[in-house]
């Protein structure tokens, strides 16, 4: 029972957060201005609430110093340009096709992995690969300009996959150098001080409420708490990995019914399904 409220935990936060921030972006602040701002301010609220991790795992720091430091410079970079990228595209991308192409940084994690991490690519996580890109160009016709070439919104959150996939794996070997609750603190605190000298330099401002930011941190922070709780409870990652994947599908059906996202469904879930075939077998 603990197992099943686990996985309903995650799936409700873990589409809930997306849905949100789809919400937000085209209800709010039409002009999509400040988006640097809003996400320094999410990521602000990550950091205060990061303060519970050691809940889960005594903090402790080990490894080499230069090692620590190197890493957490990646994760601060490449973290703070997803959100950027991300957030910036997030008004002319659709929920699900968020959700679905933000999963690039699947592959991009295990070739990482593969030659930094020492872990094997296989075969058939290249096939899952190309069923992955396969089910992006489904669900991309509507910023095709080209044959191979699509809208700036669309590449910025590929962008936005790609520097997650070089955050998550900087975040892992952290992880594994120090302990979940350090390396998880020591990469969301690099990202939130990178994405506030973005603010200073490109001297952005927010134009989203004080509840509208406590809502979407609250929300980006309970989706990476379920994953958390999920990992701890099951204690079984490459099931996990493998039934949290259907979260595509999920994000696509309610982005319909709640966003009236509906333009060009039947195109949009057999995009998903191809691509849900490739992450499975990426796992």
């Amino acid at each position: 029972m603990l197992q099943i409220l686990s996985y309903i935990f995650y799936f409700i936060a873990a589409s809930a957060s997306p849905l949100q921030r789809r919400w937000l972006a085209t209800r709010k602040n039409l002009e999509n201005k400040g988006q640097i701002y809003f996400a320094f301010q999410v990521t602000l609220v990550l950091v205060v609430l990061s303060l519970f991790l050691p809940l889960f795992q005594p903090l402790y720091f080990h490894g080499n110093a230069f090692q620590l430091i190197g890493l957490t410079l990646l994760c601060g970079v490449f973290g703070a340009g997803y959100f950027m990228s991300s957030y910036t595209a997030q008004k002319h991308v659709e929920a699900g096709v968020t959700t679905l192409v933000s999963n690039i940084y699947t592959p991009i994690t295990i070739i990482l992995a593969t030659f930094f991490l020492n872990e094997k690519l296989t075969a058939i996580q290249i096939f899952g690969t190309a069923l992955l890109l396969v089910g992006i160009l489904f669900v991309s016709k509507k910023h095709r300009i080209g044959r191979f070439k699509f809208d700036k919104y669309f590449m910025l959150m590929i962008l936005s996959g790609v520097m997650l996939g070089v955050a998550l794996t900087a975040e892992r070997a952290l992880q594994k150098m120090t302990g979940f609750s350090a390396g998880t603190m020591l990469s969301w605190w690099s990202q939130c001080a990178f994405l506030g000298l973005a603010v200073l330099i490109t001297k952005s401002r927010s134009l989203y409420s004080k509840k509208d930011i406590a809502i979407t941190g609250g929300l980006r922070f309970l989706q990476s708490l379920s994953w958390v709780i999920l990992i701890f409870i099951v204690g079984n990652l490459s099931l996990v990995s493998a039934i949290t994947t259907f979260k595509v599908v999920i994000i696509f059906v309610a982005a319909a019914i709640f966003l009236k996202e509906r333009e060009d469904m039947p195109r949009k879930i057999l995009g998903s399904i191809i691509a849900l075939v490739g992450l499975l077998l990426m796992k």
